[in-house]
């Protein structure tokens, strides 16, 4: 298995490639003076499983999704959404003789994540690249939103010094006699039941109290290119909402209601977004900021209680901040077993690493040496260590099986240590930066990679400080084989954790052929709608594809 240090140079650069665009590693770690011998060591046992996630605790995300995803190995999901109101400023004063007039708008805006590639000139729209929307943004499914009834707590009413945990499988909260009048009700369908996610800017025209568009003189003009621009708000979700309930629920609020944030949310308990597919189509799934998102009310009013006082135009906002929960049906089975790994978002699946194998009939005794007796290690790890190796490189790599039809591969996986819930060495010490902050951590690596057609192919990670860690760590004793926990991320810079509802446990071989049970997984990997199938170990799969942990070493003259 020994090569010479062309070949295995040659060898180790091809894996590497720019940090914004698959996988990098600067390579750092190989000794290029010295008598060496490079060697590359492929881990024998390894053990991989897929596992449900089930529902997951999806309350106050820092990304909500929001619609339809239909992935052709996963099926559908959909994404519903609550949040609380929050107003703008605490005991707002909305003057007297208050009123919504026909020309005033109450609107909902929630900006999509985009980017502006070009700028219209004079009042015509700049142009705009979205980010984080997935499947067919030419294909509509149902929005409705909803007067929210149910109080989202944040803290648990069973023990209050506990913050409230909340499921994505938990939408009969809301919906079980919870839900107010639907506002979003304009006879435009384009607004609830057919909505679509677009790209344009939205652009409001200054009119007169009659609609009619007014031109830089104050006239009313049919002309497009003489409209003049009131507001340019970047693409996002914008849509006109029920009048007299906001005229009703906020304008004429009690005092009480309206002190402070605490009494608002008593009174007024929120929004919720109802999403359900439409027939005959895919749909799409927006990822969004809700907390940058609010409902504008505009109306008129006086400034004194007099009646020679004249009625002016207004607007208050409500935040859409506070307490939030993502809620998520899909329709998905996986198989559990090593053939085929599934990797699935939202309340989806991971896979779990089991490395070094199950047999344990051989320990290091003090002098370094391999002796006979088990010590609660696998042997394949105890030869590594007794061998005295100096790690160069390690790289876990997982095969695509299937391409996604839809050209929706997941750009990116992650791996941590799920005994511990925590994030592994090689991620903590990796603080490389990129131009798109989703591919900081590049050293990291687990880009996925893909061939000349544009199809996923594979991901490749880097262990390199984890297993020398484990294999040449100042204490031994202390340094535990733990499992490792694959998922996916939308953004490698959280390492956030989320709880499950229920546990999930995978076979571990050592000690005594146990299992281990797992609360918890990365919050970025429910994030994303996406899935991805990947190779697994079992003897069905051929030998190229399966999951491999390849350890590039050194051993002195």
């Amino acid at each position: 298995m020994k090569k010479n240090f062309v070949v295995v140079f040659a060898l180790l650069m091809g894996i590497l490639v720019s940090c914004d665009k698959d996988f990098n590693t600067i390579g750092s770690d190989v000794v290029g003076a010295g008598s060496y011998n490079f060697e590359k060591y492929p881990v024998e046992n390894i053990k991989a499983y897929s596992r449900p996630t089930g529902a997951v605790q999806s309350n106050n995300l820092p990304v909500n999704a929001l619609g339809v995803y239909t992935d052709p190995a996963f099926g559908t999901s959909i994404a519903h959404f609550v949040t609380d109101l929050q107003l703008e400023r605490s005991a707002p004063d909305f003057g007297f003789d208050i009123d919504i007039q026909s020309n005033d708008s109450v609107y909902i805006y929630i900006p999509f994540f985009s980017t502006q590639t070009a700028t219209g000139s004079g009042n015509e729209a700049n142009t705009f690249e979205l980010d984080s929307i997935k499947g067919d943004v030419n294909s509509s499914f149902s929005l409705k939103i909803y007067h929210n009834n149910y109080f989202i707590r944040s803290l648990d009413a069973s023990d209050p010094i506990e913050t409230q945990k909340y499921f994505s499988d938990e939408k009969n909260l809301i919906e079980s006699g919870n839900l107010g009048i639907q506002l979003n009700n304009s006879i435009d369908t384009s607004e609830n039941d057919d909505f679509l996610i677009k790209n344009e800017e939205i652009i409001i025209y200054e009119t007169d109290g009659n609609g009619a568009f007014l031109d830089s003189d104050d006239v009313v003009t049919v002309v497009d290119e003489e409209r003049v621009v009131k507001e340019r708000f970047d693409p996002g979700i914008w849509i006109n909402l029920d009048k007299t309930f906001f005229l009703q629920q906020v304008l004429q609020a009690s005092d009480d209601d309206l002190l402070n944030n605490n009494n608002f949310k008593e009174h007024l308990k929120g929004l919720y977004f109802q999403v359900a597919q439409n027939s005959g189509e895919e749909g799409a799934m927006a990822m969004l900021d809700f907390s940058k998102g609010y409902v504008n009310i505009q109306y008129h009013s006086k400034d004194e209680d007099t009646t020679e006082a004249e009625l002016k135009k207004k607007s208050f906002k409500l935040n859409l901040q506070g307490n939030t929960i993502n809620f998520f049906d899909n329709n998905f089975s996986i198989s559990d077993g090593d053939e085929e790994l599934y990797l699935k978002g939202a309340n989806g699946s991971v896979v779990y690493l089991d490395l070094f194998g199950e047999i344990d009939v051989k320990s290091i005794d003090e002098f370094g040496e391999l002796v006979s007796g088990s010590n609660g290690v696998p042997d394949e790890l105890d030869e590594l260590r007794a061998a005295g190796v100096l790690i160069n490189d390690a790289v876990l790599t997982f095969t695509v099986k299937q391409p996604n039809i839809q050209g929706e591969e997941p750009k990116r996986i992650y791996v941590y240590d799920a005994t511990n819930n925590s994030t592994i060495l090689d991620y903590r010490l990796d603080s490389s930066s990129a131009a798109d902050f989703k591919n900081n951590k590049f050293v990291f690596g687990g880009f996925l990679e893909i061939d000349e057609n544009d199809n996923g192919i594979r991901y490749r990670i880097r262990l390199t400080s984890h297993i020398n860690n484990l294999i040449n760590g100042d204490n031994i004793e202390d340094v535990k084989n733990v499992v490792l926990g694959i998922s996916l991320t939308d953004n490698i810079n959280t390492s956030s954790s989320v709880e499950l509802k229920n546990i999930v446990s995978i076979p571990v071989g050592v000690p005594n052929s146990s299992t281990e049970d797992f609360e918890n997984i990365p919050q970025s990997s429910i994030i994303t709608p996406l899935g991805t199938v990947l190779y697994g170990n079992h003897p069905n799969v051929d030998e190229e594809n399966k999951v491999k942990l390849e350890i590039y070493y050194t051993n002195p003259n």
